[in-house]
């Protein structure tokens, strides 16, 4: 009797079993081609979260130049081919002039050889990367308080150096310089904090390994990926570049097949525990399948950089869920998901002791980057770049911090939006970023105001105020709004309003909320 109850309990259990798995969803599973990886859905997170810090940090933080310092300082080490080495240093060695000139910068190479030597090589600096001073839970904490969403960690720069204790790579942090798994106390730090993680890594250059780009240093490469998302388990997974150094025998760019992009990617996907719950970005090499009846939006001549490619003559389809417009804007909404990288430094992402701290990113010119941004349909991804011993420039932490308090009064503008029908208006009207500036400004003006709206709520931020306490929202499409209410966030004044033939006229209170932008929420009963 009691072998019959065992048995009938264990079918009950079999059954239970059998109808839980039936009810779950099945995970998603993708194929490394271009229709399969095309199929990926951008998760409600990613929209959703704006704004993201990017983090810079590595052997490159002690000569504190550049993160391309390898490259800048030494003749031998290049984007691409490399001349000799390692290991690299400055000198010129059997180098003819014409040569050695063109291969250097000479500002790096003239401060190598007269700070550190002749032959002191670029992996000297390892043992004087120590990361002393390094507590990622004060960085978390900062990042959190700056309104952060996710954050994006230099894993691997062109420098070869993993921050990670990689088996695949013995130059890395746990064996040399911090001894320490840099990336992992990171990550547990962010995610305590309740934020994304991801991990920058070097897809198709490199500036150290003489293997690249010989399918020797594919491999290994595919293998520091690989590991990463194993170990660390990712939300993004941050590709660069987009189009590598390396030319075929044509003289075309080695394409997405020739670094296994389809999959790593596919790999990345499936090896996470909720597989449409990741990201990964568009630079991975371009992709050289026909792509007929696939999503056009991939086309790289229906992207952001459609221009640019005409004018390279480049043909392909972008791989990844968004697009990164690096150091520049957009001048129009962009329907498809797009993050613009920069770096408050308009000279380098990593540190560089060089910069002064008035050529850094003001916080207003930071909130107003964003809001522009976000109004066309964007994130923004503001980097930081640490010294070697740990700390962040007192100059990047007040910027953080600054733009943390706009957005603990103006975030309802920016979280979860989606742009309206136009996204502003005013004089600012072409890209605006550090590569588009000779003065390094971003030139926002009083006039300027961008939109975002979400549900019935349509939100006007004002990037200047006005002298006269007067704004005219021009569109004629405010005259077919019914509008229930306009008030300014973080404000209890009474805002005054009235539709005129020019549009919708605001009287403004006589003080700012902030000395930054300031933003009217207007809610309609249909938008």
């Amino acid at each position: 009797m009691k072998t019959i109850s065992n048995i009938f309990i264990t079918i009950i259990i079999l059954l239970v079993s059998i109808t839980n798995c039936q009810r779950s969803k099945p995970k998603a599973v993708y194929n490394p081609t271009l229709k399969s990886l095309s199929s990926h859905p951008v998760p409600k997170w990613y929209k959703n979260a704006k704004f993201g810090i990017f983090v810079h940090w590595g052997v490159y933080s002690v000569p504190a130049d550049n993160e391309w310092f390898l490259v800048f300082m030494s003749p031998q080490a290049q984007f691409g081919k490399n001349l000799g080495g390692p290991p690299y240093t400055a000198s010129q060695g059997n180098l003819s002039d014409s040569v050695f000139h063109a291969n250097i910068r000479k500002q790096a190479n003239k401060y190598q050889r007269e700070k550190y030597g002749n032959n002191f090589a670029y992996d000297d600096f390892i043992p004087m990367f120590k990361a002393r001073h390094y507590n990622p839970g004060k960085w978390a904490a900062l990042f959190k308080r700056a309104g952060a969403r996710y954050v994006i960690m230099t894993a691997k720069h062109g420098d070869e150096f993993a921050l990670w204790p990689s088996k695949y790579d013995k130059r890395n942090a746990m064996n040399m310089g911090p001894h320490q798994d840099l990336v992992g106390k990171l990550t547990k730090a962010v995610r305590s904090q309740g934020i994304k993680m991801g991990y920058y890594i070097n897809t198709t250059y490199s500036f150290w390994d003489k293997r690249y780009p010989s399918k020797k240093w594919v491999r290994y490469n595919n293998n520091c990926i690989k590991e990463l998302v194993d170990m660390y388990h990712p939300a993004i997974l941050w590709g660069d570049v987009r189009i590598g150094p390396a030319r075929n025998k044509k003289g075309k760019p080695l394409g997405a097949n020739h670094w296994n992009s389809k999959k790593m990617i596919a790999y990345f996907y499936n090896h996470s525990k909720h597989p449409n719950q990741v990201v990964t970005n568009d630079r991975w090499g371009l992709d050289m399948t026909d792509s007929t009846n696939l999503n056009s939006r991939k086309e790289l001549s229906q992207s952001i950089f459609a221009s640019r490619a005409r004018k390279m003559n480049i043909h392909g389809t972008l791989l990844g869920d968004y697009e990164t417009p690096e150091r520049r804007n957009v001048s129009k909404i962009f329907r498809t998901p797009w993050e613009t990288v920069d770096s408050m430094d308009p000279n380098s992402w990593g540190y560089d002791k060089f910069t002064s701290k008035d050529d850094y990113m003001t916080t207003n010119e930071l909130v107003d980057y964003l809001a522009d941004i976000v109004s066309k349909g964007g994130n923004l991804v503001i980097n930081i770049g640490p010294k070697a011993d740990g700390t962040i420039p007192k100059v990047m932490q007040d910027r953080l911090r600054g733009i943390g308090k706009w957005l603990a009064v103006n975030g309802e503008a920016i979280y979860g939006t989606q742009p309206w029908a136009i996204y502003g208006q005013g004089p600012t009207k072409g890209e605006v970023g550090s590569w588009n500036n000779k003065e390094n400004k971003y030139h926002y003006k009083p006039g300027d105001v961008r939109f975002t709206k979400k549900g019935n709520d349509l939100f006007a931020i004002l990037l200047g105020w006005p002298n006269d306490h007067k704004i005219v929202l021009k569109s004629k499409k405010f005259k077919r709004l019914a509008i229930n209410n306009i008030s300014m966030l973080g404000s209890d004044k009474k805002i005054h309003w009235k539709k005129t033939a020019n549009g919708l006229s605001v009287s403004l209170p006589s003080q700012s909320v902030s000395p930054y932008a300031n933003t009217l929420k207007i809610q309609c009963d249909k938008l």
